[in-house]
């Protein structure tokens, strides 16, 4: 029973550590992503259990401040989102190179409009103004403000394309007056690339280690079941 119970443990181990390399992959890949939010993942144990259990969770913590000079790339300085409008419904952001389509309605890259406080921002001038406030003003003329909002205390947001966000259905938001919107800048992904790296030699390390473990006590769970048959 007890080399049923050691098997098991490492096989629960094996499966943290093959999702640890999976997230800690994906992080890695995005780096390069403004605005993304790193996912952390943990080992949790349980009442009741002997091996860890993983639990996910996203980092909402602020990136750096990348200057581009760009007057359409926005980063959100502070706690606080963007709202854009997708075909599934609003969707939180946290700013990044937006731009103006045909008919001169601010877009993110991906083409979904971007929501101010009149609803979609429409503009026909020849430069454009953001202010740290989020108002937007177009060859002098005030044209409406960012909708900038922060969900609800202990919201779950879940992670979609795109680095978009989806609140939990029932959550609410709030105007988030604190938030600073930095007009030719963006935010750097809010992870360490070569953190990331250690980590990923970390955890096939580990990875390795249990595989290592796991197949010994096969081999003698083996050998103990050979010697009772022939007793």
């Amino acid at each position: 029973m007890i080399g049923f119970q050691g098997i098991l443990t490492a096989a629960r181990t094996l499966s943290y550590y093959s999702r640890r390399q999976e997230v800690t992959a994906n992080n890695l890949a995005n780096v390069g992503t403004a605005g993304f939010k790193a996912d952390r993942l943990v080992a949790h144990r349980p009442g009741g259990l002997e091996s860890p259990v993983p639990v996910e969770a996203t980092d909402l913590s602020q990136g750096n401040l990348r200057t581009t000079g760009r007057p359409l790339d926005i980063a959100l300085e502070g706690r606080g989102f963007l709202v854009v409008e997708t075909p599934a419904g609003e969707r939180l952001i946290r700013g990044g190179s937006l731009k103006l389509d045909g008919q001169g309605t601010l877009v993110t890259g991906d083409g979904e409009p971007v929501l101010g406080e009149q609803g979609r921002i429409i503009t026909t001038g020849g430069s454009i103004e953001i202010g740290p406030d989020g108002t937007i003003t177009s060859d002098g003329r005030s044209v409406d403000q960012l909708r900038v909002v922060l969900p609800d205390e202990g919201a779950a947001l879940f992670k979609e394309g795109a680095s978009r966000f989806l609140l939990a259905q029932g959550a609410g938001t709030d105007p988030a007056p604190d938030v600073r919107v930095r007009q030719g800048q963006l935010e750097e992904a809010n992870l360490d690339s070569i953190g990331g790296m250690v980590s990923l030699v970390d955890i096939q390390r580990a990875y390795a280690a249990s595989v290592t473990a796991l197949r010994t006590m096969d081999g003698v769970l083996g050998a103990v079941t050979t010697d009772v048959a022939r007793v």
